[in-house]
């Protein structure tokens, strides 16, 4: 049996051989520099410059896909500014790629209807091919799209798919740690804003929940359902032996409504010092506050000024709930509005209630629809007459106990610990 003659590397052969060690060589570089930072702009140009040189590709885009999946998203350059591109799936080639996984290659990117020939319009630049290829995570799902155009030499062929399936893992990893940076850094600063709310926030609030002078006591309850809170109480000195008080709730609850109420409280507690009557504070403060609320914020106020020597109580109610007026012998009177909410259009037609005198053992009770609107398990509101009824139970208790005491009834009603909305309740005796 004659010996098998051995064949010998065609040039051809060394060809294909370098240019997959080529390959090989860029995988490993564009792994380590896909490694070496967080930032999510760097880390898509390092993405699409290895995806480039790994397929001789003369320009191209890298897509991310958004978090809610709907849509991919990328940023390019048009001279020096820096334009963000977003695509719903399925629009487009490389939406078409993100919604079905699947590689698209063509030879002439004009012949296909899905192709979108605006930018070259715009650039002046011809695309004929087009290979876009998904960028799949190392659980197989889709996360971003590859989109290279014109090939320098030649058409992209299928080595140039094996090329970017194998770049899209690194891709894929580089992609998520930089998002999870991103949103660490995000979330971090969020809460230093929300630190910082807070502390103004609590800076706002009476420095003691209670309170006492001669004639009366008081006490109040703010309970938030997120970070920052819309409702607001106080307890404002006047002069002349008065005081105001106040509850308030700003639409909505979060950092923007407890920024509205922060710049209420200042603009109430100003013209309570320097305007007369309590008519023309409410109509000032509603004037100040318009101009900035935006499309569907609105504000809730009650004030009442009390003067402890004589029980006259003058107030006005601007849509907030008819605070409970209970007198000694348990009957209860209801301070109805006497003016719409404030911040939606000012006319200037706040008025006061009728002036009320407080006698020794009448109990005043202010709060926020947080309470009346708490929710049992079942969806059933509390409600005015079920709130009047854990007063009742607690009438005769320190304001401050008795705050207490419904907020314990209130929790038990909703069956748990943490309310829906935010909730604002004042006490005031009549001593």
């Amino acid at each position: 049996m004659s010996e098998q003659k051995k064949r010998k590397p065609t040039p051809s052969g060394f060809i294909r051989l370098e240019g997959e060690l080529e390959r090989e060589k860029r995988l490993t570089e564009a792994s380590y520099a896909l490694h070496t930072t967080l930032d999510l702009g760097e880390i898509l140009d390092l993405i699409l410059n290895a995806a480039c040189d790994g397929v001789a590709a003369d320009r191209g885009t890298v897509f991310v896909l958004s978090q809610d999946g709907t849509e991919i998203w990328s940023q390019v350059l048009r001279g020096d500014e820096s334009l963000e591109i977003r695509l719903p799936l399925g629009r487009g080639i490389a939406g078409s790629v993100a919604e079905t996984g699947e590689t698209i290659r063509l030879r002439d990117a004009y012949e296909d209807e899905r192709f979108d020939r605006s930018w070259d319009k715009e650039t002046g630049y011809r695309t004929r091919q087009v290979l876009c290829h998904p960028i799949r995570n190392r659980e197989g799902s889709v996360v971003g799209v590859f989109q290279l155009l014109n090939k320098q030499e030649g058409e992209f062929d299928p080595s140039d798919e094996a090329y970017l399936s194998s770049l899209s893992v690194h891709a894929a990893l580089a992609l998520e740690n930089a998002q999870l940076h991103a949103s660490a850094i995000e979330k971090e600063r969020q809460d230093r804003e929300i630190r910082l709310v807070q502390e103004v926030q609590r800076a706002y609030q009476p420095e003691q929940s209670s309170f006492e002078v001669e004639g009366l006591r008081g006490a109040g309850l703010n309970v938030l359902c997120e970070d920052a809170s819309g409702d607001y109480y106080d307890f404002i000195p006047l002069g002349s032996g008065r005081y105001a008080i106040v509850v308030g709730d700003v639409s909505g609850h979060g950092l923007m409504s407890a920024l509205i109420m922060a710049q209420a409280r200042a603009f109430l507690r100003a013209y309570c010092s320097t305007v007369a009557p309590l008519a023309d504070v409410v109509n000032r403060l509603d004037a100040s506050l318009s101009p900035d609320m935006s499309a569907g914020r609105f504000m809730c106020l009650f004030v009442a000024v009390c003067d402890p020597a004589t029980g006259e109580m003058t107030w006005a109610n601007a849509g907030n709930p008819p605070p409970f007026l209970r007198r000694r012998d348990g009957t209860i009177e209801l301070l109805e509005s006497t003016g719409r909410i404030l911040g939606v259009l000012p006319d200037g037609t706040h008025r006061t209630g009728e002036t009320k005198t407080l006698e020794e053992g009448d109990l005043l009770f202010l709060y926020t629809d947080g309470a009346t609107e708490a929710c049992a398990p079942d969806g059933t509101l509390l409600g005015e007459e079920r709130l009047k009824d854990m007063i009742a139970k607690s009438a005769e208790e320190d304001p401050g106990t008795l705050l207490l005491s419904v907020r314990e009834a209130l929790h038990a009603w909703t069956g748990a610990e943490q309310t829906t909305d935010d909730l604002t309740l004042v006490a005031v005796r009549k001593t």
